[in-house]
């Protein structure tokens, strides 16, 4: 009887119904913070878009900044506004002067040509198209490579890239 009730009461409140506008993912607003499912910001340059940012959580930051948190996640886009890449990090502090971003935490950029940065922190230059890290970081190649490192510097397809200060050995084989 009590699991026949349990049901009942789950079935109840599964069944219950969230409004939302047609076509809008934002679900709460509280003074500079929005919540989403997801938030989607589109950062544009020249009437091309560069980046197709997602989120759960926007912060509208005092000093004109837009943090995102939560699942952050953005395409990139060359200057001809083709997808080259894809961002995935836990938050991100788009800069509004200059529509760049700096990906905070866990941060992956894989290129649709199948290169792989992972590091700490990176910052995404919208008007040259560069990426940029000062922390460590991992790089895999589409040849399955993996170089190690300090530093870096990229294209948004990352198919001209250097490793600032490289780390590790190379073996020779015969």
């Amino acid at each position: 009887m009590m699991i026949k009730i349990l049901f009942l009461i789950l079935l109840s409140l599964s069944s219950c119904k969230k409004e939302f506008k047609k076509g809008s993912s934002i679900s709460k607003h509280i003074d500079n913070v929005i919540y989403g499912e997801p938030i989607r910001i589109e950062i544009s340059n020249n009437n091309k878009i560069s980046m197709k940012i997602s989120s759960d959580t926007l912060y509208k930051h005092n000093e004109g900044n837009t943090i995102l948190f939560g699942s952050v996640y953005a395409d990139l886009f060359d200057k001809d506004g083709i997808k080259t890449s894809e961002l995935h990090s836990d938050t991100a502090i788009v800069y509004i002067n200059s529509d760049s971003l700096k990906a905070i935490g866990d941060v992956l950029i894989e290129s649709i040509k199948g290169f792989k940065l992972f590091s700490e922190e990176l910052i995404i230059f919208n008007n040259t198209k560069l990426v940029k890290s000062g922390k460590d970081i991992v790089f895999t190649s589409n040849d399955r490579d993996t170089l190690y490192g300090t530093g870096f510097w990229s294209n948004f397809d990352m198919t001209e890239s250097q490793i600032l200060k490289p780390q590790g050995t190379l073996s020779k084989t015969k």
